[in-house]
């Protein structure tokens, strides 16, 4: 792989540690995929933030990181939700040795130059770049949004090739960075007797999909997508099961068959119980459309069961200014900020044994991070029976 005169001097340890090891993470990631070059990008996306997913060796590393000399960002980064709300950890009963843990993972990323994002919908509070623009998105959702409805150009990276990416201002050219590469590899039809509509529906999409393609996935048989809510949960199922970094609509090649056989078997497959004891919304993290139609479907109801909903800090404070915020806490519910709802040990304190939700990514990783049983349902459903 060819590297500059500059890069490989950073590969060799001439600008600091953090740069030499990030450039040896390209490298290795670059022969792997066969890359002939580094290419720059513009905005780099990093997960690994909670402490339950990376634990005391990770933050070991992003110590050694952050304290090597003259060590920033080179590009505008933000990051994924951490493991608690910043804020309010303490109230909402995460336990005061975690939430150091957690605070030392935060202080490093910001040490390092993050925008203080928090979130797993990058793209719904900062200005996306122009169609075409190489970025570096380690969240699995959100980099199939970037190539799918952004037309920003992404591979799935890890929690390591991002750092390495945000390092640097580089990333590794190849996969779905290469025009010849973001066609469909194969198609899903969906053959079902009524139109998709709604987050669930097309997370059990989703979750079917990602697990039968690989590659770049073409849908046949559905409509134009607009609604946000059922484009993140498309993109958001995908990710969670396969490795899938792309959808496009339209006709393909070979075609699997989406019927009502398969919408019913994954959605078994991800729910399994009548109802939950306790309701969680947002994942990924609500967007501001999404606030907004749950504040009017709230408007003058009460939750009879604890409700948590989860976003970022700054789309929860826009959502204050606009009066939804008011409205849903009105109601009952409780906001989240900053936090995933998969990797925070919040779920597990609530000591419930099943959970009701509209998300089939939050239905996979909460059956299996925090052992609860799921009820699977579209936030009309969910509201209908916990909420008067």
């Amino acid at each position: 792989m060819y590297l500059t005169q500059r890069e490989e001097r950073a590969l060799e340890g001439e600008y600091g540690e953090a740069l030499e090891i990030a450039y040896r993470v390209l490298v290795a990631t670059g022969r792997l995929a066969n890359a002939k070059r580094l290419v720059p990008i513009k905005w780099a996306h990093v997960s690994g933030v909670s402490y339950l997913t990376i634990g005391e060796y990770g933050l070991d590393f992003l110590r050694k990181i952050s304290k090597s000399r003259g060590t920033k960002f080179k590009v505008f980064t933000t990051v994924n939700p951490c493991g608690m709300d910043l804020e309010n950890w303490d109230a909402l009963g995460i336990p005061a040795d975690y939430a150091e843990k957690q605070l030392k993972i935060i202080a490093c990323y910001e040490k390092l130059g993050i925008a203080n994002s928090f979130t797993c919908v990058p793209f719904q509070s900062y200005r996306v770049p122009r169609h075409g623009t190489h970025i570096a998105w380690a969240e699995s959702s959100a980099a199939i949004y970037a190539n799918s409805i952004l037309g920003l150009k992404t591979n799935r990276e890890s929690a390591v090739s991002a750092l390495a990416s945000a390092l640097t201002g580089k990333t590794v050219y190849s996969d779905l960075h290469l025009e010849r590469n973001r066609k469909p590899s194969k198609g899903i039809r969906v053959s079902l007797k009524r139109s998709l509509t709604g987050s669930v529906d097309y997370g059990v999409l989703g979750y079917f999909a990602g697990k039968q393609v690989n590659g770049v996935i073409g849908f046949s048989g559905i409509r134009q997508i607009k609604d946000i809510a059922e484009t993140k949960a498309l993109c958001a199922a995908i990710g969670t099961v396969g490795s899938s970094g792309m959808f496009v609509l339209g006709r393909t090649g070979e075609t699997i068959d989406f019927t009502e056989k398969e919408y019913e078997e994954t959605l078994a497959d991800l729910s399994d119980s009548e109802t939950g004891e306790a309701v969680v919304f947002g994942c990924p993290q609500m967007t501001m459309e999404e606030l907004y139609n749950l504040s009017k479907a709230v408007n003058g109801k009460h939750f009879r069961k604890r409700c948590i909903v989860f976003c970022s800090s700054k789309v929860y404070e826009l959502a204050k200014s606009r009066g939804y915020a008011k409205i849903i806490e009105g109601s009952g519910a409780t906001f989240v900020r900053d936090a995933c709802a998969d990797f925070t040990p919040l779920i597990s304190s609530l000591k419930v044994g099943s959970v009701i939700t509209d998300s089939a990514k939050g239905a996979h990783y909460m059956k299996r991070v925090h052992g609860v049983k799921i009820a699977l349902k579209d936030t009309k459903e969910i509201l209908s029976e916990c909420a008067t």
